[in-house]
């Protein structure tokens, strides 16, 4: 079954409180009402946060949370984690334990304020908070007695293989208030686990624990109407991105310059930055799926292909695009073009909830139709082998606080309305006699965001990430300079609760 393609702009107003940019206290109450109603009673969840990563003594990388603690309650900042007791008792049905940086003034000297206990319970609704230091004892704790079973991420069966390990959480004494000068404790669950097996067995039944992203993965997997409008801004801000990088293409540029280009016009927007560290790959480098060197001069009559995202308010946009450079295609590289393009937009009237579609069956597709495209275009049948050398990835991933969200969830789920899905064909014809000459050594990829099709939309898929051109005659406009770019309304970066 066939549907129209709705490029949608989502609008809504608030009137709750907005504890992260358009996500209200409500909405994170949900979702761990919807995490914990799954569980027994006695249940223990321990999400825990990540700290500061550190590229040499003192410099530390751009913070990035851990996103099921993110998704569970906003907090977006190092040196947390976020326990849920589940308890009928209590008013939600489950007791929630922030574990926070206690603030400290001349701590925060260096490194900023922190939301503190004050802040976790008033902006967050932690009905208890503690201090991060308490957390390996409190784990021991639960573990010692467990009220039932306990789900978590923290490793079971190995201690972390570096202190930068997710399992880790930053630790400062008052004596090394810098962070150059923080050290790391080690939270991984499995020492307490072994020494509980040597004493547990005489006096007491031993803790059950089990993975925890599994079950917040089905949560994420289908976008609320606020998580979806979040991305479509983050659509909207890198496919104007992708507006101004095209308008500066031009012979003898560099790749990195166009990163930049991407990165200034994100930022400029209101995205805290890029999703990930772009692919900007001129002529032969396109060949490379995910070539990040981003260091060579773009040649005329060649392609640029750019693979690129913005991150916003914690979700992310993920899209790809190919132009040429002196504003023109060849004939060769139309064809090419075209013949992907055709797939792509094909393939996306599949992104439907009414159908018993999944990523994996719209990649089999892909598969066969670029195929016939590639047997068209140089005048011979293209076999299944050869052609898994000319498309050698995946149609398409989930999306949404991470780039490839909810890994755990097979592509062979069928898919549902509210989904998030990436849609990305591409053909890239390696420098061989078995070619036509025109074709060698060309690199094509085309991705958008997808919202799946529900009833409300007719079924019909929505594109999140429209503002960037794809058909031919808009991307020659925009790159030639015969339209002039949009001018954009910059907005301040959105601020999280507690923090101004």
């Amino acid at each position: 079954m066939s549907h129209h393609v709705t490029n949608f702009l989502f609008e809504s107003q608030y009137f709750v409180l907005v504890v992260t940019p358009g996500l209200s206290r409500e909405e994170y109450q949900s979702r761990r009402s919807r995490l914990m109603s799954q569980l027994s009673e006695g249940s223990v969840v321990i999400v825990p946060g990540y700290g500061l990563r550190y590229a040499t003594n003192g410099i530390f990388y751009p913070f990035h949370q851990q996103t099921n603690l993110l998704y569970l309650c906003g907090v977006d900042e190092p040196d947390c984690a976020l326990v849920l007791v589940r308890s009928k008792a209590s008013e939600n049905g489950y007791k929630m334990i922030l574990f926070v940086r206690p603030q400290d003034k001349k701590r925060e000297i260096w490194d900023g304020p922190k939301i503190g206990f004050e802040g976790a319970a008033q902006f967050f609704g932690a009905d208890e908070t503690q201090s991060i230091d308490a957390l390996p004892r409190y784990i021991e704790a639960i573990l010692s007695s467990p009220t039932g079973p306990i789900y978590t991420d923290l490793a079971l069966s190995s201690p972390p293989a570096t202190p930068l390990d997710e399992t880790y959480i930053r630790h400062g004494s008052s004596s090394k208030l810098h962070a150059s000068n923080a050290s790391a404790i080690d939270t991984s669950i499995t020492p307490i686990l072994k020494n509980l097996t040597l004493t547990k067995g005489r006096r007491g039944r031993s803790p059950v624990v089990q993975k925890l992203t599994p079950l917040i993965s089905e949560l994420r997997l289908v976008k609320s109407p606020a998580e979806q409008e979040l991305m479509r801004k983050a659509g909207r801000i890198a496919g104007r991105g992708f507006v101004d990088m095209m308008g500066e293409t031009k012979p003898g540029i560099g790749e990195h310059d166009l990163g930049a280009v991407m990165e200034y016009s994100c930022k400029r927007q209101g995205a805290k930055g890029l999703g990930y560290v772009p692919v900007v790959a001129g002529g032969e480098n396109a060949l490379v799926i995910h070539y990040v060197v981003n260091n060579q001069l773009l040649s005329d009559g060649t392609l640029v292909l750019v693979d690129a995202g913005a991150e916003y308010a914690g979700y992310a946009s993920d899209i790809t695009r190919t132009w040429p450079v002196n504003g023109k295609f060849t004939t060769q590289q139309r064809q090419l073009y075209e013949a992907v393009l055709r797939v792509q937009q094909d393939c996306i009237k599949r992104c439907t909830g009414d159908n018993d579609v999944t990523l994996d069956s719209i990649q089999n597709d892909a598969f066969e139709m670029l195929r016939e495209e590639c047997s068209a275009l140089f005048g011979r049948n293209i076999g299944r082998r050869e052609m898994s050398q000319l498309y050698p990835h995946h149609v398409g991933h989930w999306l949404g606080m991470d780039i490839h969200d909810t890994e755990n969830i097979p592509r062979t789920r069928k898919l549902e309305a509210g989904m998030v899905i990436t849609i990305e064909p591409g053909l890239y014809i390696p420098h061989s006699d078995a070619y036509p000459e025109g074709f060698r050594g060309v690199g094509i990829r085309i991705e958008d965001d997808i919202v799946v099709g529900s009833k409300e939309t007719g079924f019909a898929p929505v594109v999140l990430s429209a503002e960037a051109p794809k058909e031919v005659i808009d991307v020659e406009a925009v790159v030639g300079g015969l339209v002039g770019r949009r001018k954009i309304k910059y907005p301040q970066a959105p601020t999280r609760a507690g923090h101004g």
